[in-house]
């Protein structure tokens, strides 16, 4: 035979145990009928049916326009390429440039600027997929739009 306080025991903590899943169970429901002005089921379910076709025409809506801004951020200025060197053997140190300043599809510009004892030269060329096609490259400006692209 089972001691009286041992069952009582047992069954003090049943009670709390389904205390507890009863606790749960109403406000899980309470949460799911918040805004549900009738507490039935079908007006909840069709009230999540609408929250979830809402929720998907966002996501949707979201989505085209993370799309678009992506497509528009290839355009912007974003990869760079710069090296400094000494192209003339008469001058000292490295005062000569060259930057290139291109988008995700390599077009931008290269911009040069050589300098000797005498003057300095800027020139600007024009970049478009990676390459110039109007005006030679010296080793150098070929050197910074590959850095560019990387």
């Amino acid at each position: 035979m089972v001691p009286a306080s041992l069952f009582y025991a047992i069954f003090a903590i049943w009670l709390f145990v389904l205390t507890f899943l009863l606790i749960r169970l109403v406000v899980h429901y309470n949460r799911l009928t918040a805004d549900v002005s009738k507490k039935d089921l079908i007006s909840s379910l069709n009230h999540l049916i609408d929250n979830l076709d809402r929720n998907t025409d966002d996501i949707n809506s979201l989505q085209e326009k993370l799309s678009s801004e992506v497509n528009e951020n290839k355009k912007h200025l974003q990869r760079l390429g710069f090296r400094r060197y000494n192209p003339f053997t008469d001058t000292g140190g490295d005062q000569s440039f060259s930057a290139a300043f291109l988008d995700d599809n390599g077009d931008g510009i290269m911009i040069s600027s050589l300098h000797s004892r005498e003057n300095t030269r800027l020139y600007a060329k024009k970049v478009e997929g990676g390459k110039v096609t109007s005006q030679a490259l010296s080793k150098e400006e070929q050197e910074v739009i590959n850095e560019a692209i990387k």
